[in-house]
């Protein structure tokens, strides 16, 4: 049975759950078709943009808008629904210490989602932590012992492309800038994705507020990803 998209002129509230509930069953076209004038009558409903972000097919461009609902709206019904999405993203390419820490925040920050519990099962990642010295070979007496290194675990994802020269124009901003920046190249299902990551940061704190300070000043967002 096809569902209708409901009249919303008299709702206060667009009816999120319907439109997820269309898409989730292949009926893409009618929200697709529904979405601008939504998104022009509540501008920043965290719940509509979760589901532009279920509508975009480019990974890198969807996972932006998911960052953003976390970012912008964290009390929203569908923070929790957009950090997992961004979760899975970074497991399918591959990159596993992001996803884990990804998963980690969720379970931090949303203890009670249904996705939590659903992962009940799955151990806590085990990034470094800042207290806890690296496990090093045994050291004679007479030597000195070395100093730990714990510095550039954690650096900004401030752009994902499918194409090198987009990466390499985001590269070159940021080397202006005078931050150090890797692209990374990823492969999945033969298909490269284009990393652009800046920065060496000892904490994840440290990362956090630079990613703040670079969406205040230059409006792009960023991501924190472990090295």
């Amino acid at each position: 049975m096809v569902l209708a998209v409901m009249p919303l002129l008299s709702q206060e509230q667009p009816p999120v759950e319907q439109y997820v509930a269309m898409i989730e069953s292949g009926q893409t076209d009618p929200v697709k078709a529904e979405l601008p004038t939504l998104l022009a009558k509540y501008p920043g409903n965290a719940g509509l943009l979760y589901v532009k972000a279920l509508l975009t097919t480019e990974g890198a461009e969807a996972v932006r808008i998911y960052q953003s609902i976390v970012d912008n709206s964290p009390k929203s019904e569908w923070a929790d629904d957009a950090l997992y999405k961004i979760h899975q993203f970074y497991q399918a390419i591959g990159l596993y210490r992001t996803a884990d820490l990804k998963l980690n925040q969720l379970k931090k920050e949303y203890p009670t989602s249904k996705y939590v519990i659903a992962a009940g099962a799955e151990e806590a990642n085990d990034l470094p932590k800042e207290d806890e010295p690296a496990q090093t070979a045994p050291i004679g007496k007479d030597q000195p012992k070395p100093a730990v290194q714990v510095q550039g675990q954690f650096s900004l994802q401030v752009g994902a492309y499918t194409t090198t020269v987009n990466a390499e124009k985001q590269k070159l901003f940021f080397e202006d800038l005078g931050y150090p920046v890797e692209v990374i190249n990823k492969v999945k299902e033969g298909r490269s994705l284009y990393t652009v990551n800046i920065g060496n940061f000892e904490t994840y704190d440290q990362a956090k507020a630079k990613s703040t300070e670079i969406r205040k000043k230059y409006n792009i967002d960023s991501f924190v990803v472990t090295r």
